[in-house]
C-alpha cells in the first residue's frame, strides 16, 4: 500500500478585489486561442477573394510576372489590415471586460470588501465581513494563471463567475506564487 502524501501547508491570501482583478478574471475566462488569429485570417481571405475575382473577371489583365507583385502587395495589405484588426479587437475586448467588471462590482458590492482566503488540500475558504464560504476543488476544476492572478473556473464554458485569487494577496512565506501554483496543479487542471 502506498503512503498518502502529507497534506500541504495552507496558503493564505489577504486582498480586496479591484476592478482590475475582476477584469483579469473575466478576460481569462473568455480568452480563447483562436480569437487572435481570426482577424488576420479573415483579412487575407477577403483580399485574396477580391484579387481573384478581379483577375478572373478580367477587370485586371495581368502579365505572368506582375502576378507575383500583386500577390506581394496583397500579402502586405493583409498584414497591415490584420494588424489594425487585431488592435481594434483587443481594444474592444478590453473595453468590454472593463464594463463587465464594473457591472459585477456594481451588482455585488460585497466583491470589493477585504477578503481572507485560505487555500488547503480540501479547497478554498473565503471570509469577508459579510460572506463566509468554502469552495471544494470539485466545484472549480479548471484554472488559468495570468500575470496578476490565478482564476478558478467552474467549467470550460462562459456561464459561471470565476474565482479570482490575486497574486498580490499572497501573505508572508507564501508570497511566492509557485506554492499556490503547485497547490492548484495538484487539485485542478489548467485550462488550455
Amino acid at each position: 500500500m502506498l503512503p498518502e502524501p502529507a497534506p500541504a501547508d495552507p496558503i493564505r491570501l489577504d486582498y480586496a478585489l479591484t476592478h482590475d482583478d475582476l477584469r483579469d478574471g473575466v478576460a481569462a475566462q473568455q480568452r480563447r486561442g483562436w480569437v487572435r488569429w481570426l482577424v488576420p485570417i479573415l483579412a487575407v481571405a477577403v483580399l485574396a477573394a477580391v484579387v481573384t475575382g478581379l483577375v478572373s473577371a478580367e477587370v485586371w489583365e495581368l502579365p505572368a510576372d506582375a502576378a507575383a507583385i500583386v500577390v506581394g502587395v496583397v500579402l502586405v495589405l493583409a498584414a497591415i489590415i490584420g494588424g489594425f484588426g487585431v488592435l481594434l479587437v483587443r481594444l474592444a475586448l478590453a473595453a468590454m471586460y472593463q464594463w463587465q467588471a464594473h457591472l459585477l462590482v456594481r451588482g455585488n458590492p460585497w466583491l470589493s470588501q477585504p477578503v481572507q482566503a485560505t487555500v488547503t488540500d480540501t479547497g478554498i475558504h473565503l471570509r469577508s465581513a459579510t460572506e463566509d464560504a468554502t469552495i471544494a476543488w470539485s466545484h472549480h476544476p479548471f484554472y488559468i494563471e495570468t500575470d496578476r492572478s490565478f482564476v478558478l473556473l467552474a467549467s470550460k464554458g462562459l456561464g459561471a463567475m470565476p474565482v479570482v485569487l490575486p497574486k498580490r494577496g499572497l501573505v508572508e512565506a507564501a508570497a511566492d506564487p509557485s506554492q499556490l501554483r503547485a497547490m492548484l496543479a495538484t487539485h485542478v487542471r489548467e485550462r488550455p
